[in-house]
């Protein structure tokens, strides 16, 4: 039994022998409509690469859940089909009765599935694009609009940070001053007691000022590499002018989402105080991404991308789904996280449909890219 095994029961509470029973009892029919085929534009090839990652990252967990008992039929179908063949497609014995869909990855298929699937139990995923699935509680997108960002964030920290005070920084623009707002919200709403204050930042100057105890999480809303600089310089004591810095030994910089995506900051800043969020991570010196690479190779004669890596924790992620409680297993979960190689999946539900909210912590201690832990 693999790690994640263990955390998937973990998180959903559910005695081994009651999850592998209900595996047992039943074959699950899948889909997986996706565009494999390409017409040599360079749009689709990197596509179509992109796609058989995905889908051979899937079949290693496949492998591995049938391993404890999941029994599954797959058919697969290569979406790049005009919308006639597409009918006859949605009229064959192969489609119907699905208990997964996987795919499409374009919003212009999504109207023909719906009215394929109206009134049906079977569960359908968009696995690398928020698409806008029909308001179901069989649906679920596992990447999020930049809209929930802020809402997944705000779950994370409040999972590493139960105690601390939150200070949230912003620029002063509209868009800051929202995401602000959600973070205090989400904040707030997983702990009424929770201390979270606004400060807005122009340089070297908070207003209000920032607290004179440890213990604060400084939450940066806004993205100018300036201002950021500043703000990691001041926050964590390297200022000259921070007299009260000894008083913040407890003190951590989180970061806006695109600062993972640019980590040049000053030489002189404490990295080891500062948490990039990111959506894919994937930790290279864990012995699992290893053994599992060394898999994909052994397999695929290549490297794995990193859509190889979220096609298997995806389809880990659904199989133990299914297995723990069939089709109907997005709303029965408890507030899951799990941890998958280069994706966390917290489903969220908005209306009746879900999305994935999951997001990555990382840290640079010792310049070496890790997920953190508190």
């Amino acid at each position: 039994m693999n790690r994640f095994t263990l955390l998937f029961i973990a998180v959903f509470s559910c005695p081994l022998a009651n999850l592998y029973g209900q595996g047992n009892d039943r074959n699950f029919k899948i889909g997986i409509l996706l565009p494999f085929s390409t017409n040599g534009s360079d749009k689709e090839n990197k596509n179509a690469e992109a796609i058989f990652d995905y889908y051979q990252g899937a079949k290693l967990a496949l492998n591995q859940l049938e391993k404890e008992g999941f029994k599954s039929t797959v058919q697969v179908w290569d979406l790049n089909k005009d919308s006639l063949e597409l009918e006859k497609l949605f009229k064959s014995t192969e489609f119907q009765g699905l208990d997964l869909l996987i795919g499409p990855i374009s919003q212009k298929y999504v109207n023909q599935i719906s009215k394929r699937f109206k009134n049906s139990s079977t569960t359908w995923v968009s696995p690398l694009k928020s698409l806008n699935l029909p308001n179901s509680q069989f649906n679920l997108n596992f990447f999020s609009p930049d809209s929930l960002r802020m809402r997944g964030l705000g779950y994370a920290l409040s999972d590493q940070f139960k105690f601390h005070k939150y200070c949230l920084i912003t620029d002063g623009s509209t868009q800051s001053k929202k995401d602000a707002s959600t973070l205090k919200f989400v904040l707030q709403s997983l702990s009424k007691s929770r201390k979270i204050s606004i400060h807005q930042f122009s340089g070297t100057t908070f207003t209000p000022p920032l607290p004179m105890k440890d213990s604060v999480i400084c939450i940066n809303t806004f993205s100018n590499q300036t201002a950021k600089i500043q703000l990691v310089k001041f926050a964590t004591g390297k200022a000259n002018d921070k007299k009260n810095a000894p008083n913040r030994n407890s003190t951590f910089i989180v970061g806006h989402f695109n600062w993972y995506e640019n980590l040049s900051l000053a030489q002189d800043a404490s990295e080891d105080k500062i948490i990039y969020p990111a959506i894919n991570f994937l930790n290279q010196a864990d012995s699992s991404t290893a053994e599992y690479t060394r898999l994909y190779v052994e397999k695929n004669f290549g490297e794995p991308s990193r859509f190889a890596y979220q096609g298997y924790d995806q389809m880990l992620f659904l199989g133990y789904g299914l297995m723990f409680g069939g089709n109907s297993f997005l709303p029965t979960l408890p507030n899951s996280n799990s941890v998958g190689f280069i994706n966390t999946i917290r489903p969220y539900r908005i209306g009746k449909r879900f999305y994935n909210i999951g997001v990555r912590l990382i840290s640079l201690g010792n310049h070496d890219q890790k997920l953190f832990t508190n």
